[in-house]
C-alpha cells in the first residue's frame, strides 16, 4: 500500500516539510510520499480538496493562508484545533477530520529551549494564526502578555474568542519607546520577503526572543534581538515537531529523529 500525505498553502516554495516527512516515511519503512499543492482559496482550495479526496490521500498538513478556511470542509475537528481555531493537519478517515499540532511544535520547542514562560511578563507580534497556537499554550500560563498587533480591533476579537483575559493589546507604536519582557515572541510573517524587520531597539529581553519563523542563519526577526544577550529561538523545532505529530496522527507511528539531525541533513 502506497501512502499519499501532502501539504496545501501558498506559498510554498521555501517550505522544508516535503523532506521531514519524506524522512519519517523512509525511517518508518513505509511505501509512500508526500507532496505540495501550492493553492489560492476559495474554488481553487476546494477542488484542491477534492483532488486529495479522489486520489485517497490518507492526511494533508495546511499551512498559510488557508488553516482557518479548511474547517468548513472538516467533519470534526480535536480539541485543540476548535480551542485555538486554526487547523494545520488533517487526516481522511471516513471524512475529513482536523488537528492543531502547531500547540504541540511550539511547547515542544520551548523545553528544547530550556524556557519556562510560567509567570513571566511576554510580548507577542502579530495576532494571526500562527501566533493563534502561541496564545492557546499561554493561556493557562499566568502569563503577563502584552500583543501588538496592526489591528489592533482584530487582536481583541482574537483574545476574546479564546477567552484570554490576561494581556493588553497595543498598536506597533508600542515598540518605538523604551519597553522590556522576559520573552519577546515574532508570530509575523514580516521579513519574509524582503528581510526588513521591524526597530526593536527599544525593546529588552532578559530571557529568550523566540521566532516562529526559521532560516538558515538568524532571521530578520532575531538580528534585530541579538543585542539583548538573550537566547535566541528560531520556529525551526516547532516545524519538526509538529510535523512529527501529524506523522503519528496519519500513520499511528511515532517517527525517530532528533531536530538537531534534520537541521544538519538540511544544512541549517
Amino acid at each position: 500500500m502506497f501512502l499519499n500525505l501532502a501539504l496545501i498553502g501558498n506559498p510554498l516554495s521555501h517550505t522544508f516539510s516535503p523532506f521531514i516527512q519524506t524522512r519519517f516515511l523512509k525511517s518508518s519503512g513505509l511505501n509512500g510520499g508526500f507532496c505540495c499543492f501550492e493553492t489560492d482559496g476559495g474554488h481553487a482550495l476546494a477542488e484542491t480538496i477534492d483532488t486529495l479526496k479522489k486520489y485517497s490521500f490518507k492526511g494533508f498538513n495546511v499551512t498559510v493562508p488557508h488553516k482557518e478556511e479548511i474547517r468548513q470542509y472538516l467533519i470534526s475537528e480535536n480539541e485543540v484545533a476548535s480551542g485555538v481555531g486554526a487547523v494545520n493537519t488533517v487526516l481522511n478517515d471516513n471524512g475529513l477530520k482536523g488537528f492543531n499540532t502547531d500547540v504541540y511544535g511550539f511547547e515542544e520547542m520551548l523545553k528544547d529551549g530550556g524556557c519556562d514562560m510560567k509567570g513571566s511578563e511576554v510580548l507577542l507580534l502579530g495576532c494571526g494564526g500562527a501566533s493563534k497556537a502561541v496564545l492557546y499554550s499561554l493561556k493557562n500560563s499566568d502569563v503577563k502578555l502584552t500583543v501588538v498587533n496592526r489591528d489592533t480591533g482584530k487582536a481583541e476579537r482574537i483574545l476574546k474568542a479564546m477567552n484570554f483575559d490576561r494581556a493588553s493589546v497595543q498598536d506597533y507604536n508600542f515598540i518605538k519607546t523604551d519597553r522590556n519582557f522576559d520573552y519577546v515572541i515574532n508570530g509575523t510573517s514580516m521579513g519574509l520577503k524582503d528581510g526588513v524587520f521591524a526597530d526593536m531597539s527599544s525593546v529588552g529581553c532578559g530571557k529568550a526572543a523566540v521566532d516562529l519563523q526559521y532560516k538558515k542563519g538568524l532571521t530578520p526577526f532575531l538580528m534585530q534581538m541579538s543585542g539583548c544577550g538573550c537566547k535566541l529561538l528560531d520556529g525551526f523545532p516547532m516545524l519538526v515537531y509538529q510535523a512529527a505529530k501529524a506523522f503519528e496522527i496519519w500513520t499511528g507511528l511515532s517517527p525517530v529523529f532528533t531536530v538537531k539531525e534534520i537541521a544538519g541533513e538540511l544544512g541549517l
